[in-house]
């Protein structure tokens, strides 16, 4: 059942007041912890489907020495949102909302070091999340990899996993805990990957945890999510952190008021010079009353700072047709029982922007 006690009057019980004279976030790191290439795609049957290009992205939060994470939540005034232009990628193996839903055992197979989650520090169940450039742990889990997959070493995503995973193992380790704050994880389980769009929002939610995380290292390292996607990746966060001897601070990403203070690394774009563009797939409603033959799909595209370049179609979230050139069209002649059909808009600077679904199912048509 939902829990219906505002989460705010949950944290003032526990964790006392807020302080207003010490500071205990120092930044927050954003890693580039894998690029997923054309090789990976054969973890696709077992793990769904990994767009070619695909960028996981870890974030940390960098805590002063000795202070712990409490929550990452939001409220009036201080939306938590953490968004894609596209889907985030979930792996159907061992999918789940945060890290600790993860068993370890799991990680050799198929593409589940990629999927993408929520968490207090932990990586998966029994390993503590750390930075590439920190790890000192051996072997990775891509060495045992079943498929030899995951093994991109280009220079833009730093270490390679191959050589450092970000993984160590550390038991007993603090896990989620959600307020008010589970419908819209959904974004994150495998079950829902194609009726949701790439946007988790709320002004009355947290994930949290009871007695605070600290990071494996000195540099106190936080690990607050995993999260992979083709799109454009953005957040914006708000932070509760604990204070030794008591107390708490809150750290927001705008409109600060009273004890709180503004953290502008709390606000992340991967793209933050380029405006996405936009799409609309529609379905010639002519062929949507027979029913019969080739259907006939139109994506209506815009970019206010560039133009639209290409659009990709997707049948069950797998790549069948790229068009380069306007109008943007496809001609699907598959099968039309149980089909979901969607588009990529993909602008001059390589931003995409993800499309609604439509669902086909005995030649009826229904937009998610």
């Amino acid at each position: 059942m939902k829990n219906s006690i505002r989460w705010s009057f949950v944290f003032f019980v526990l964790f006392s007041t807020f302080a207003k004279a010490q500071k205990g976030l120092e930044n927050i790191i954003v890693e580039k912890y894998y690029i997923s290439t054309a090789a990976d795609t054969i973890g696709t049957e077992l793990g769904g489907y990994l767009p070619i290009g695909s960028v996981t992205y870890r974030v940390f939060a960098d805590l002063t020495p000795v202070h712990r994470l409490q929550a990452i939540y939001g409220e009036a005034k201080h939306e938590l949102k953490i968004a894609t232009t596209t889907r985030f990628f979930n792996c159907a193996k061992n999918d789940g909302k945060s890290s600790t839903d993860i068993e370890p055992s799991y990680l050799k197979e198929s593409t589940l070091l990629l999927d993408s989650w929520v968490s207090v520090g932990a990586a998966c169940l029994d390993y503590q999340a750390v930075l590439k450039s920190t790890d000192d742990s051996l072997p990775t889990f891509v060495e045992s990899n079943e498929l030899h997959i995951l093994r991109n070493d280009e220079k833009d995503l730093g270490i390679p996993l191959a050589r450092r995973d970000g993984m160590k193992k550390l038991k007993l380790q603090p896990g989620a805990v959600f307020f008010n704050f589970d419908k819209e994880l959904q974004n994150f389980q495998y079950a829902f990957r194609d009726s949701v769009d790439g946007i988790i929002s709320t002004l009355n939610g947290a994930w949290a945890s009871f007695g605070g995380s600290a990071g494996p290292h000195p540099q106190n390292q936080v690990l607050l999510g995993q999260f992979t996607t083709d799109g454009v990746f953005s957040f914006e966060l708000n932070l509760l952190i604990a204070i030794p001897g008591g107390g708490s601070e809150k750290f927001v990403a705008k409109n600060a008021v009273d004890s709180e203070f503004v953290f502008p690394a709390l606000i992340y774009s991967s793209s933050p010079n380029n405006k996405s563009p936009q799409i609309l797939l529609a379905v010639d409603q002519q062929q949507k009353k027979k029913g019969v033959g080739a259907i006939e799909l139109l994506a209506t595209t815009s970019d206010e700072d560039g133009k639209v370049v290409a659009v990709d179609f997707y049948v069950n979230d797998r790549l069948i047709y790229t068009d380069s050139s306007f109008p943007f069209t496809f001609s699907y002649h598959g099968n039309s029982k149980d089909v979901i059909i969607s588009a990529s808009a993909i602008d001059d600077k390589g931003a995409k922007c993800r499309s609604k679904n439509i669902f086909l199912s005995d030649n009826i048509f229904q937009h998610d």
